[in-house]
Formats: structure tokens, sequence, C-alpha cells
């Protein structure tokens, strides 16, 4: 994903103070949702009653924490209440489970991995394009006491625009001294991709192992399972430059260093299962 891309929002906007206090009403206060998005509350309030416009990183991260896409945020009120209305309608009892059974793991899960909160670079055998590995960048924050993620993937050449590129929103959580990451694509939404970790401890979660599981971006939607590595970014490096280093590389390009290299190859594993390594 060579950019984010630029969201124009109009100066004056009569739909969106009126959404944004319409998703408010779901939490258990504004200042919760302050909090949440790291604002101050008076600030939050002119969103609110629409004497200000948040600017576009800003209503990227509120759509995130709301799980609603900003286009939907920018629609009438009227339209947008309909849709907030069929979303909460659908399976209310079925989504109650789901976040029962959500709340409690996360109530269980190990606090270490609250250590994740930072950005990474991600490598392993791209799944749409054999024979090429991918670099992709996660972003880890905490929310609300949980570690949401972006991981964002660009499909071709390092550095230069790219045309293909996704969005992928997630959680993480430490169970049984692994590190689960869950993600979904934004876009289509027709994916699901699993990513089991082993925490390196030595390092204090600079860099971790293990496989994941996803289907392929091309036109076979090859399920597929690979080796993955994660390192923690450059401590003073931006999101910008960081995504410019994301992309396909060559087997053998000297960007990726040969322990990567090493780390991700697929060739070899266990007798019976296919093994993630268990040290860098």
């Amino acid at each position: 994903m060579p950019r984010l891309p630029t969201i124009a929002v109009p100066a004056t906007h009569p739909g969106l103070a009126a959404n944004l206090r319409l998703l408010c009403s779901f939490k258990p206060s504004i200042s919760d949702v302050a909090r949440a998005l790291d604002l101050n509350r008076s600030q939050l309030n002119k969103y609110l009653n629409g004497s200000s416009q948040p600017r576009p990183a800003l209503l990227r991260k509120i759509g995130d924490h709301f799980g609603v896409e900003v286009h939907e945020l920018l629609m009438p009120a009227d339209e947008f209440a309909a849709l907030m209305g069929v979303r909460s309608a659908a399976r209310p009892e079925a989504s109650r489970r789901l976040q029962a059974h959500l709340d409690r793991l996360l109530q269980e899960a190990d606090p270490r991995g609250r250590q994740l909160v930072g950005s990474f670079f991600e490598v392993y055998q791209s799944m749409s394009t054999p024979g090429h590995l991918l670099r992709t960048l996660i972003v880890f924050e905490l929310q609300d006491g949980a570690v949401v993620y972006k991981r964002l993937e660009r499909v071709g050449a390092p550095g230069g625009r790219c045309r293909r590129h996704y969005r992928y929103q997630g959680i993480a959580m430490m169970l049984g001294d692994r590190i689960i990451l869950t993600d979904y694509e934004c876009g289509l939404r027709i994916e699901l991709t699993q990513t089991i970790l082993y925490p390196d401890y030595a390092r204090s979660l600079n860099t971790l192992m293990g496989v994941k599981v996803g289907i392929s971006a091309n036109h076979q939607r090859t399920p597929c399972a690979a080796r993955v590595l994660l390192e923690r970014t450059p401590p003073r490096a931006g999101l910008l430059a960081n995504l410019r280093r994301c992309g396909l590389y060559a087997p053998d390009d000297p960007a990726i260093a040969p322990h990567i290299r090493q780390a991700v190859d697929n060739c070899s594993s266990g007798p019976h299962h296919f093994l993630a390594p268990t040290g860098a």
C-alpha cells in the first residue's frame, strides 16, 4: 500500500456530527470515547456539535474505533441511522454470544501482549505472487485495554506507486504463551487471516516468528500457510518511510536480510505438520 488515500471532508458536513453523536450513544460515555481516541473532551464536543471537523487522519481513526468506513461517517444522518439499525438488528443473539466469548478471551489474555504496541515489518512468502517475498507494515495500538492493529499490504515494487494494496484490521491476544493475530481485509471483507507467533521475550517482543494462514489474493483464492517473521521498525522512521519499504521482493534481494529469508523459507518442515521455526 503506497500511501493512505486522501479523503476530502467538506468544510461543513451536516451528517457527520449527527452520525458521531449516534455512534457515541452506543458507548458508556463521551469521556470513554475521548480517551479511546486520545482526544481532549472539549475537542470531541466540537465535532459532536458540528462547530469543527476532524482532519482526514483523525476521521480514519474514528471510523476504525467504531468499526465503520469513512464514507459511511459522511452519509446523510437518516441514511446512516438506517444503516446502523440494519447492522444492530442483524442476528443480535449471535452477536451477543460472539461478544461474550471475545470478552472472556480478552479478560484472560496475558498483559505482556501490550508490549506489541508500535510498528513492525512483517515478511513472508507471498501467497498471491509465488516465488516472491512480501513485506507488509503492521501498526499495533492499545484501545480500551485491547491490542488492535492495522496491517497495510502493498503488492508491487517497493518505493514506487502500487495499484494493488490492501488494508486489514485486527485484534491481537497473547494466550497460552503465544500471540494470536486475527484480522480481516477491509475492502471486500471476504477474508479472515490468522497468524500465530512465538514471543521472543529476550528481545522485548522486537522479533517474532510464526505461521500465517490465509487466502491468496489472486483469482485462484488458494488457502495457504506460510512462515512469517515480524521485526520492529526503526525507532524514528515515519509511517510513509516504512510504507515505502513494503512490497514484493525477489527471493535474493539484499534488502531482505539473510536471517529473515531463512526464517520464512517454507521448503522444509516437520515430518507430519507444517511447523514454524522457534528461534531467530
